[in-house]
């Protein structure tokens, strides 16, 4: 549905005053049951709430939206004197003590409040053709997951919306941070990149999960900004910074890889395809898990250190000859087989018998792995490209720090596709470990941390061709330009 400003029956010829960016067109026309809209201060969040609730009034009479903050001074500060100064009396009129704007046409268009977890219940028998959170991330995700269930349409308005295409919808706006920054991360900015209609896994009680989508709007998607807005939110503490002005949704207090950023370190893979063939240094580390996710990645070498993590399997409850045969089947036809060209460096305590104890050998001691351990299952499929990965934890960390920095010439050392979901998704969020704070608190998600861990640590003994002349036609690192990860629409 677009944003733009209709005539109301019976009503003066008006058009709400709303000029939209081009990111917020994307978000308008986009189709989803749930749509988050936001990023970095400054993107247009609530213009957009607003304008989508405005047309929708507008076009389908006697149709009933709400709008949320977390409390009504939220409201009053922001939205509602908003539209105080847009809308004329002679297309709405609004009603101060009930927080209602009423239409010519019939259609309301509601604020409200949920400060408390159960002001969910005032809305219980309330029907509603769109509902918007402003600022989601104050709100819990039982207090999301109960308002959509207040989402639907009947009689002549659902007949109306189906003429003119419109699907009823939960929306959001909001920047990284708050309370609910986990939640919100974790249902909206992981699954999918900005710009992607998705859903959620399915599952027996859900087998069709409702399509969401993630739409980043910066403050340099604003042309109604200025620069000393931009200037001000650069001088803000620089956690503060990189949620309002960079809208990083990897920022989190206490944790161990802080110099990660989605925008410089993940690329499509189009951006950089890895060259399947020989010539070039490749590599795979695996993390083996059970009860936990085991977890496996792929690694290119190039020019001057570069390492693209290109390929990434991520699975739980398969046994040793199951996780080794995911492998197999992930990879091209030059990877696979006995005689394989690239190594895989297995977590070293799957070389005992028994899993739940660690190996206490050399950890560079690369012997056949005994009969009935985890790694003799891997030699079954894989034979002797199977080793024992190097575990300094300490060192692998260090490692990995040193790949994420960038250069002079503005690349880092490390870039990782987009497909790698799970470890684009933990490691942001990986903790230090209290006792030994350059490592990271092993209790938390660090599976898919832990396989790449290993990778690099394999690949620090593979020689790279010069950058200027990579195996297999593989081209030269590409430019960081401070947006890799941007989808264009």
């Amino acid at each position: 549905m677009l944003a733009s400003a209709r005539r109301a029956p019976d009503a003066p010829t008006w058009r709400y005053p709303y000029a939209p960016t081009e990111r917020q067109r994307v978000a308008h026309k986009v189709v989803a049951d749930e749509i988050l809209y936001g990023g970095a201060a400054g993107g247009g969040k609530s213009d957009w709430i607003l304008a989508a609730h405005v047309t929708l009034a507008l076009m389908v009479p006697g149709s009933r939206s709400l709008i949320l903050r977390r409390t009504y001074g939220g409201l009053e500060r922001s939205l509602i004197p908003r539209l105080l100064l847009r809308i004329p009396k002679a297309v709405a009129s609004y009603n101060a003590g009930k927080y209602t704007w009423t239409f010519r046409n019939g259609s309301v268009i509601e604020f409200g409040h949920l400060q408390r977890e159960n002001d969910v219940l005032k809305y219980q028998s309330a029907e509603y053709q769109r509902i918007s959170f402003d600022e989601l991330t104050h709100f819990t995700e039982g207090q999301f997951d109960y308002m959509r269930s207040r989402v639907r349409a009947g009689g002549e308005v659902r007949l109306t919306m189906m003429r003119l295409g419109i699907r009823g919808c939960v929306a959001a706006a909001t920047n990284p941070g708050g309370p609910g920054h986990h939640w919100v991360k974790q249902r909206f900015i992981d699954p999918a990149p900005s710009g992607t209609v998705f859903r959620a896994e399915p599952t027996l009680e859900n087998p069709r999960p409702a399509m969401r989508v993630f739409i980043r709007a910066m403050l340099s998607d604003n042309p109604h900004l200025g620069q000393e807005y931009a200037d001000t939110l650069a001088d803000l503490d620089p956690m503060l910074r990189r949620a309002l002005l960079e809208g990083d949704w990897d920022i989190l207090e206490g944790v161990r890889f802080s110099a990660w950023r989605r925008n410089i370190h993940v690329i499509e893979p189009e951006q950089f395809p890895v060259p399947i063939g020989g010539g070039v240094p490749r590599a795979v580390g695996v993390d083996y898990g059970i009860d936990a996710p085991f977890s496996a990645h792929w690694g290119a070498k190039f020019g001057d250190g570069l390492i693209v993590v290109y390929r990434e399997v991520y699975e739980r409850g398969l046994t040793p000859k199951q996780q080794a045969e995911a492998i197999r089947d992930a990879e091209a036809a030059d990877e696979r087989g006995p005689t394989r060209p690239i190594p895989i460096a297995l977590d070293p305590a799957c070389w005992a018998r028994d899993p739940t104890q660690l190996v206490k050998s050399d950890l560079h001691d690369r012997d056949t792995p005994p009969p009935g351990s985890i790694a003799s299952y891997y030699r079954d499929v894989f034979g002797s490209s199977v080793v024992k990965a190097r575990n300094d934890r300490l060192a692998g960390a260090a490692l990995l720090d040193e790949k994420m920095r960038r250069r002079p010439d503005g690349l880092p050392r490390i870039l990782v596709y987009s497909t790698c979901t799970n470890f684009i998704r933990t490691l942001p969020a990986l903790p230090r470990d209290s006792r030994h704070p350059e490592d990271v608190d092993t209790k938390a998600e660090d599976h898919a941390y832990d396989s790449v861990r290993y990778l690099l640590m394999e690949m620090e003994g593979a020689a790279p061709k010069r950058a200027d002349q990579p195996a297999g036609g593989a081209p030269p690192p590409p430019p960081v330009t401070g947006g890799l990860q941007e989808v264009g629409f």
